[in-house]
């Protein structure tokens, strides 16, 4: 009987704490709503700014990781606030899992090889600092609602695999380059340059199974949804 009044007990508890921090909650949603206008109003304002200086580029403002990172992270919170649904909820669940991947790269890239650059002071906390964190936390507190196959985590690689390509083709072609690390004759020739993505890949990769890892052991063995399996299970 002791047996069964503490699994009673967990299982209130449990169902107590989904109430409070499901993806349908209402201080969920409001935050992640307001939390994503923010990291849009940040990249905005820094756009704004960066209008009036005599070299801006709109092309070169919308190459940096971080500036697409926030606007996609940014606009999926938003979504998922607005509207967390039932339907293809393992495609959103996917795409959450990916933003906090990217958005921990943004960060810890920012962190370990950047300084603050031009940025304003409160955007630079904002799309470094707070939304990487955001996103994280998240992850962690708000149960997923699919699982994610590990072998489509590994899918998460793809977006920064063509951002590099694309970085490193248009930087040889016009000779800018958004972060250091990319251009070869700050970053210690191609080898240096090689050598960075290599290391950046390597960290991406257990960054991305860590996050499906994290995931998949708070997934609710009632709700046993794999990610692109076809319907999803009441």
């Amino acid at each position: 009987m002791p047996r069964t009044d503490s699994s009673r007990g967990c299982r209130w508890k449990r169902e107590v704490y989904d109430s409070m921090l499901s993806s349908r909650a209402w201080p969920v949603r409001l935050l992640r709503i307001l939390l994503g206008a923010l990291a849009v109003i940040a990249v905005g304002r820094q756009f704004v700014a960066d209008l009036a200086l005599p070299d801006f580029s709109p092309v070169n403002f919308f190459s940096y990781f971080t500036i697409l990172s926030n606007i996609a992270a940014g606009t999926l919170l938003v979504r998922l606030g607005a509207a967390p649904g039932r339907d293809g909820r393992a495609v959103l669940e996917w795409l959450r899992g990916g933003m906090t991947v990217y958005m921990a790269t943004t960060g810890t890239v920012f962190a370990l090889l950047l300084d603050g650059g031009d940025s304003l002071p409160w955007v630079n906390t904002v799309m470094h600092r707070l939304i990487p964190v955001v996103m994280f936390v998240d992850w962690l507190l708000v149960r997923p609602r699919a699982r994610i196959r590990y072998a489509n985590a590994f899918a998460w690689l793809s977006v920064p695999l063509v951002y590099v390509v694309y970085s490193l083709v248009r930087g040889a072609v016009t000779g800018w380059f958004p972060y250091p690390f990319l251009r070869p004759d700050t970053a210690g020739g191609v080898g240096g340059v090689a050598l960075y993505l290599v290391v950046m890949t390597i960290c991406i990769a257990l960054a991305a199974m860590l996050v499906a890892w994290l995931g998949n052991i708070r997934v609710r063995e009632r709700e046993p949804v794999e990610l692109l399996e076809g319907q999803s299970v009441p």
